[in-house]
């Protein structure tokens, strides 16, 4: 039984090395900086966004015609709760709020921040997770096509 133990143990330890790959794996030599994965904080403020690394969200709130505002607020803005680091959406002849982001690869937590006060999960998307605050936070996973 100790040879499979000992099985088990390398089998693990070779998946977690190939899981977790330190940033940059892959990208080069080494020698030259990747523009796009910035520093510790992400991407700087002039890096290029690859296009073959995002995907473009359209997102739609309606029932909030009466708002004065929406804007959508996540994990990839800091959680900031009104423009310019927040996305403003439009008020559409229909009554409904629309917007769109063009997300990094990843899962990304989303809300929308209504009136300027009103934080709201997405009520069109049923993947969510807890906001550690009574709520939930909406998700979206960026997967780019290859």
């Amino acid at each position: 039984m100790r040879p499979v133990m000992r099985l088990a143990a390398l089998v693990l330890v070779v998946l977690a090395l190939v899981a977790c790959r330190p940033p940059g794996w892959g990208r080069g030599d080494g020698d030259e900086i990747d523009a796009a994965a910035g520093g510790p904080d992400g991407p700087g403020p002039d890096a290029a966004i690859d296009a073959a690394a995002t995907c473009t969200k359209a997102f739609r709130l309606d029932g909030h015609s009466i708002a004065s505002s929406v804007s959508l607020t996540g994990s990839f803005t800091g959680w900031a709760p009104s423009p310019p680091a927040a996305i403003a959406f439009t008020l559409g002849n229909d009554g409904a709020w629309t917007g769109s982001h063009t997300f990094a690869a990843g899962l990304h937590q989303y809300k929308f921040v209504v009136s300027g006060n009103q934080w709201i999960a997405d009520p069109t998307n049923p993947d969510g997770v807890d906001d550690g605050l009574g709520g939930r936070n909406s998700l979206y996973s960026c997967v780019p096509a290859i």
